[in-house]
């Protein structure tokens, strides 16, 4: 009787003490936004974290090397440009060609056709300055590209996390467990945002970066055709004077015949 009755009372005293121990426990705490954000976190978003890495390493070269400094220093203008004045033609080719810069590159290859005449060095020019413009075009343009796959991983992984969801729903005949569908929500939703991150970063550096390539690269290519215009051939009295002789003819001509019309007016009037 003595163990009957020490199991009842255990019995009774043991039958509360589950739900005692849940509501000591309480609910369980939500999770943080940081966490539902790297739960949600599938192989899609690594391809987009790679992307992103490419965007940053371009961006970072794009501001290192695209400078003032590296396409056409003032100070290798100015050098330049006294030197042609004094016709040391020879020693300005031999200082621009040791050089790296935008602006030496593309006056050396002018400069390498000066025998050739002053048409020659002009299509030179232009011919370099296309090549080497056309080069940091080609940097650039891979952020364009990365930014507009960014949102076509984004949505990848957003397919990605609704079969998942759907998986869980079908596989519950209907009732699937909250938490598995969330999980499948989440993926879809985090992996959207951070394609869309990425072509948000990428798209609006790439405009940047690109005006400043345009701006510094047209500039650039305005101060050599500049000093070019040193070496154009000035024309001789036999070429002038076929030109002068020309225009006064033009002039006498329409002359004559503006007066012939004068003339001409106020007979057909009285007429």
């Amino acid at each position: 009787m003595r163990w009957v009755r020490l199991a009842g009372i255990a019995i009774v005293l043991g039958g509360p003490l589950p739900l005692c121990a849940a509501q000591s426990a309480g609910p369980t705490e939500p999770r943080s936004l940081w966490g539902v954000f790297v739960n949600g976190i599938e192989w899609p978003a690594y391809f987009i974290v790679a992307g992103s890495f490419a965007i940053i390493a371009i961006i970072v070269d794009h501001f290192v090397s695209v400078r003032r400094v590296n396409v056409a220093p003032a100070e290798q203008v100015s050098k330049a440009r006294q030197l042609i004045e004094l016709r040391k033609f020879r020693e300005c080719l031999e200082t621009l060609s040791r050089s790296t810069t935008y602006f030496s590159r593309v006056m050396t290859a002018a400069l390498m056709h000066g025998r050739h005449g002053f048409d020659a060095m002009h299509e030179a020019a232009v011919e370099k300055s296309s090549e080497l413009s056309g080069r940091m075009f080609r940097k650039v343009e891979f952020m364009n590209i990365i930014g507009n796959l960014g949102p076509l991983m984004g949505l990848l992984g957003t397919v990605w996390g609704m079969i998942i969801a759907f998986k869980d729903l079908g596989s519950g005949g209907g009732a699937a467990n909250a938490g598995e569908l969330a999980r499948g929500i989440s993926l879809a939703l985090v992996n959207t945002l951070l394609g869309l991150v990425l072509a948000v970063v990428g798209l609006g550096f790439f405009g940047w970066c690109r005006n400043r390539v345009e701006s510094l690269t047209v500039q650039a290519t305005v101060e050599v055709l500049d000093l070019l215009e040193y070496f154009r051939p000035v024309p001789t009295a036999t070429e002038v004077k076929p030109v002068l002789a020309a225009r006064a003819q033009a002039t006498d001509s329409g002359g004559s015949g503006g007066r012939a019309a004068a003339v001409a007016q106020p007979r057909s009037a009285g007429d």
